[in-house]
């Protein structure tokens, strides 16, 4: 037990160091450059250097104590390394989730029904995109499909599923969710630097990127989470149905069985 603990620690440590110290201090680093050199000289390295040193040797006022420069730095990557996790779970998330103007929604439906022109049966309603983004589409259709294929309510299953599976399949989705919400991250990085380019041009490339960069991350960290999910119902819904106490006439869950399960899993509310 002891040497299982030290190594999830070393693990947790390793990720902590890999995802949010390192991006913070690097984070405070070009923040501090920004600062320092404003739009005037963004990009003019020997200047910078020059006042760095002015700064360092304390024109007369004595030399800034290392120590002092090592605490303000590692401060401000903790600040910053909380603010990127919230950003992230407040903000990008929402953001791709988010129902999103009605103009772009009757645009992706227009979309959707000309590629289905001429194919039968046409998509139904439910399955037409109800989100701005991709990502949020992806998450949403978890809860359609399943509903349509087994009148279950993923809000209300997935805590009994999560209980039913195995070891190996909850590591294997905790894995894909960390990675999403580590791209989530990456991406509220870029937001983070976005309010710097009005004191420092290059920070709005540097945004730029790292929006770009996290976003094309998530679409694909996005995928696999949500194809996890669902085949986790898919594999476990006749379980669940067993363990409530749900006979399942036809060997498998039907949405007649789905919604007795439902039933029994809010208490009948």
């Amino acid at each position: 037990m002891t040497d299982l603990i030290n190594t999830l620690g070393k693990r947790v440590t390793e990720r902590w160091l890999a995802a949010i110290v390192l991006p913070s201090l690097l984070y405070v680093a070009i923040a501090g450059w920004a600062s320092l050199t404003g739009q005037d000289h963004a990009v003019d390295l020997p200047w910078t250097l020059r006042r760095l040193t002015d700064l360092w040797h304390g024109h007369g006022s004595g030399p800034v104590p290392a120590a002092a420069v090592v605490a303000a730095a590692l401060a401000g990557a903790g600040l910053a390394g909380v603010a990127a996790t919230v950003v992230a779970e407040d903000v990008v998330h929402r953001l791709w989730t988010i129902r999103g103007p009605q103009r772009r929604l009757d645009a992706l439906r227009e979309r959707t029904r000309r590629r289905w022109q001429g194919r039968d049966p046409q998509p139904p309603q439910r399955y037409l995109p109800q989100r701005a983004t991709v990502i949020g589409e992806r998450f949403r259709l978890i809860g359609e499909r399943v509903h349509a294929q087994y009148g279950l309510s993923v809000t209300a299953a997935w805590p009994r599923l999560w209980i039913l599976t195995s070891a190996d399949t909850r590591a294997l989705i905790s894995a894909a969710h960390q990675r999403y919400h580590g791209d989530a991250v990456l991406t509220a990085w870029g937001l983070l630097y976005l309010p710097w380019a009005a004191r420092w041009w290059p920070a709005a490339l540097i945004a730029a990127a790292v929006l770009a960069f996290g976003h094309r991350r998530a679409r694909a960290s996005s995928a696999t989470l949500a194809t996890l999910i669902e085949a986790t119902v898919d594999a476990h819904a006749t379980d669940l149905a067993r363990v409530v106490g749900v006979n399942l006439p036809e060997g498998r869950v039907t949405p007649s069985e789905g919604n007795k399960i439902n039933d029994i899993l809010v208490k009948r509310a």
